[in-house]
């Protein structure tokens, strides 16, 4: 079968992204996506300039999936989604979560995107429930910080193992109990 001389850099991104689903990051490699699209590594390195703009594209691609996970509505209260959405795709799209937040060369100014973006969506989302707009700026500051610590970690823990395979029950149990500990804290002491 005749090899096809170029390919865009949404079809190899899309094959990429394929195999980072069946196996992992460490097997996207120019090899393997050229050899998935029946092409030379020329074709990859033509359309990307190194693995790691590839793989960086991979992440950016991986962020959006994160972010539709937190706008499933599982509960009525959005704040609880946004953390039940980080939990369940840590949970159910383990390769991407790694993408994401477990690669060790990720650049600082992705990292530093997707937490702007999660600080923005968390805090109006706060603002959005019953007590946020009786809340100081510095205590939803201070729940923010505190409660993207745990919902990481947590979602880190069910990633890797740990914490196998939570039922979406379990998962929003230890969110509310955590968030509840945060919230009472945050009441009682000022966010301090």
């Amino acid at each position: 079968m005749a090899r096809k001389p170029n390919f865009t850099k949404d079809e190899i991104l899309d094959c990429a992204y394929d195999i980072l689903l069946e196996s992992s990051l460490k097997e996207v490699t120019a090899r393997t996506v050229a050899k998935r699209l029946n092409a030379s590594t020329i074709s990859i390195y033509s359309a990307f300039s190194s693995m790691g703009d590839l793989k960086n594209a991979l992440a950016k691609r991986a962020k959006n999936k994160l972010f539709e996970y937190t706008k499933i509505n599982n509960n009525d209260m959005e704040i609880l989604d946004i953390g039940m959405g980080v939990c369940l795709f840590a949970r159910d799209e383990k390769e991407l979560f790694r993408t994401i937040f477990l690669r060790e060369s990720m650049p600082k100014d992705f990292i530093d995107e997707v937490l702007e973006d999660f600080k923005k969506l968390i805090y109006t989302s706060f603002k959005n429930t019953p007590m946020g707009p009786e809340l100081s700026e510095k205590t939803i500051n201070w729940i923010m910080k505190k409660g993207w610590l745990f919902t990481q970690g947590f979602a880190t823990l069910i990633c890797t193992g740990f914490y196998d395979n939570p039922s979406d029950d379990e998962i929003k149990k230890e969110l509310v109990e955590m968030g509840t500990i945060l919230i009472k804290e945050a009441l009682n002491n000022g966010g301090n």
